[in-house]
């Protein structure tokens, strides 16, 4: 049988003020519905348990025995909301999960790393790649605590922010036989290039902007992950169209020049999502500042 946990909140009102309106006067309820819950009681565990003697409510042998698991049981569920409603980073066990593109990773992770190192090292993270026709309900059912992806049309329970607004640049090896000091848009669509993309076929996001100019570039190899395609680029004469932050990233690393794009393309604009139901969680919001933080650290 169901029964309303808020009527063992009555119960015990009643237990310790003895009387019901007293009770009623403790839960700010109306006198009515503390009798009308403790009818219900009574229904539930056939006995009276509580007796009227002048103007007390005295207790039944069921209710003497019977209240201190209900006092038990509520005060457990008491330092459960209280437990929920806080996050202590420096002890807490949390398993995080976030939606974050390969190509996004390499930029994002060392710096957010760095600080859950030192501010919650026993919280583990794991990094995946969401389909984004799927990214609503991964985070509605809590499978994902956050995701970052680019400028997407999402509804009104998926909360989001802006991290950053980047550009896209060109990157080649150095000493690349044609390009010197400067890209010219005739080069940059006569030369071959790299797309990175997870899927088999399709345009990347530069093709559809290109599209929209009337401008075809030529793709030669399509791969799945940007330190591929920044060690092919060194090692042959193709070039990548990747964001500038990125292309900064990868020149620490390899021996590649960049170049900016001979053509105006809208800036690639990069956003924290999250799930409306979070929005107050103290983890989750404890999580999101610390992305934010480390991304102005790591720009």
């Amino acid at each position: 049988m169901k029964i309303d946990l808020n009527l063992f909140r009555v119960f015990e009102a009643i237990y310790c003020e003895g009387n019901i309106s007293k009770a009623a006067a403790a839960l700010n309820l109306s006198q009515p519905a503390v009798s009308h819950s403790l009818a219900k009681l009574r229904s539930h565990y056939d006995d009276q348990l509580f007796v009227r003697q002048g103007n007390e409510m005295r207790p039944t042998a069921l209710t003497k025995k019977v209240i201190i698991e209900v006092r038990d049981a509520l005060q457990k569920l008491e330092i459960s909301l209280v437990q929920s409603r806080a996050f202590e980073p420096a002890s807490s066990k949390k398993q995080c999960a976030i939606s974050l593109h390969s190509s996004l990773e390499a930029y994002y992770l060392p710096p957010l790393i760095k600080q859950l190192s030192v501010e919650a090292p026993l919280l583990s993270l794991a990094t995946n790649r969401t389909k984004r026709s799927e990214l609503e309900l991964k985070l509605a059912s809590g499978d994902l605590d956050m995701a970052i992806d680019i400028l997407l049309p999402v509804s009104d329970n998926i909360l989001h922010t802006q991290l950053e607004s980047d550009q896209l640049v060109v990157i080649a090896r150095k000493n690349h036989p044609i390009l010197q000091s400067a890209l010219t848009l005739e080069d940059y669509l006569s030369i071959s290039h790299i797309l990175v993309s997870s899927r088999t076929s399709g345009p990347g996001i530069e093709d559809f902007e290109l599209g929209r100019l009337g401008l075809q570039r030529k793709i030669s190899l399509r791969c799945q992950h940007l330190l591929s395609a920044c060690r092919v680029v060194v090692h042959s004469d193709l070039i990548l169209t990747l964001p500038r932050n990125a292309a900064k990233l990868y020149q620490k690393v390899f021996d590649i020049a960049i170049f900016e794009l001979p053509v105006s393309l809208p800036a690639i604009d990069v956003h924290l999502y999250w799930h409306r139901n979070v929005d107050k969680d103290p983890a989750n919001q404890w999580l999101r500042n610390k992305m934010i933080l480390s991304t102005t650290e790591g720009s």
